[in-house]
Formats: C-alpha cells, structure tokens, sequence
C-alpha cells in the first residue's frame, strides 16, 4: 500500500461518490459511500485536521482505488 496525499483522496472520492465521516461522539474517521446512522459527515478539513492530530495516513491499494486509513 501506498499513502496519498489528501488531494488524491479527494480526487478517488469524488470519482466513487465517497464522503468524509466521523464515528457520532468520537474522532475515529472514515470515508464513507452509504449513509450509516453511527457516522456523521464532516469537511475534508476536518478529516484532515484528525488524521495529523492523531498521526493518521490514507494509503492506496497498488492495484486498486481500495483505500485505507493507517498510522503513518
């Protein structure tokens, strides 16, 4: 896996309709495609500003547009 930078993250979620969330009363960040009732949406500065906070990557399946979230 590779990390990203946030500007390619954003690009990979607009092209598959991707959102950045939270877990309601936490700080546990996710991107998510469907709506879940235990998420709630939040800006791409705050998702940004919790995965420095919290030492926080996005990395990139080599073969793929599968992402996920990791410690640097």
């Amino acid at each position: 896996m590779e990390k990203i930078d946030i500007e390619k993250v954003k690009e990979i979620a607009e092209e598959y309709n991707l959102k950045p969330a939270k877990t309601k009363e936490s700080d546990v960040v996710n991107i998510r495609k469907k709506s879940n009732d235990r998420l709630e949406d939040i800006s791409w500065d705050e998702f940004e500003r919790i995965l420095e906070e919290k030492e926080l990557a996005v990395y990139k399946a080599e073969d793929s547009d599968f992402l996920k979230i990791m410690k640097k």
